[in-house]
């Protein structure tokens, strides 16, 4: 098999030496045209995704996403930002192929607490060979979770790791925010090549007044199907005519009181 020198793969017929293509298992050599098969299962390349975003588009999205619909009302303009930080996360990236097709995996390669960074998306094509005289390595965040420990939790997932065909040690930008909100500390990372937004606690709406406002509902359709009933055994007739009677009063009582309970749903709603 061909060797690999760090990002470089050594041409098995001109000894000139190439970069290890971010996708793909064939490459020409740049110095004599030979292709070269590059199999990935025996190596591990080191590649880096570059940022797209600045610090005010990262705050920008945060603030978009602290606007939506789970979290508590106004978090947006009322959450306080109290530090900010700029890094290159480490992230375990795992090819497999079966008879499904390619499948990408990802296992962070240090130790975090926001999950769900395992769900990013990473187009091939936005992988870059890691160079340390491209990047401040300042802001580079060594991994120290090992390849098997990762290759270990993979499996652990119903992965079979034999179908493994490429692995690779991808540095993904991160703007990661702290903040402030009722005197609760949140943190959320703003993903800076795509802008995505990642959390796994943030202040989330009070479910007190939608339970108020569910049991209302039921207390108040069953009030208004006794009182159906009542109107309809008033009225007299046989059980068959009570049973027709209460009902039509009954469709026309629900849709009376649904009026109320849609606006005191909406008003719930546009003030928690």
């Amino acid at each position: 098999m061909e060797t690999i020198s760090s990002s470089k793969i050594v041409c098995p017929q001109c000894a000139g030496e190439n970069e290890v293509p971010a996708d793909g298992k064939f490459l020409e050599c740049q110095f004599c045209g030979s292709a070269i098969y590059v199999d990935k299962r025996k190596i591990v390349n080191h590649y880096i995704v570059t940022s797209n975003f600045s610090e005010i588009a990262a705050e920008g999205n945060l603030r978009r996403w602290m606007a939506g619909n789970f979290h508590v009302k106004d978090l947006d303009k009322n959450a306080q930002i109290t530090a900010k930080y700029f890094y290159y996360f480490p992230l375990w990236y795992f090819k497999t192929q079966d008879g499904g097709g390619d499948k990408i995996y990802l296992q962070p390669a240090s130790t975090t607490s926001v999950s769900e960074i395992k769900s990013i998306k990473i187009p091939a094509g936005s992988m870059q060979v890691f160079k340390k005289k491209d990047v401040d390595m300042s802001q580079i965040v060594n991994p120290d979770v090992l390849y098997d420990s990762a290759k270990s939790w993979l499996a652990q997932t119903g992965v079979n790791t034999e179908s493994i065909a490429e692995s690779n040690l991808v540095h993904i930008p991160f703007y990661q925010f702290y903040y402030t909100y009722n005197e609760t500390q949140y943190t959320a990372m703003i993903e800076a090549s795509s802008g995505a937004v990642y959390a796994n606690i943030w202040p989330v709406k009070s479910e007190m007044p939608f339970k108020l406002l569910f049991a209302l509902s039921i207390v108040t359709f069953f009030c208004v199907s006794m009182f159906s009933f009542f109107v309809a055994y008033l009225l007299g007739g046989n059980a068959s005519q009570e049973l027709v009677i209460g009902e039509m009063i009954k469709a026309v009582s629900y849709g009376a009181a649904s009026i109320p309970l849609v606006l005191i749903a909406y008003f719930v709603a546009k003030k928690v």
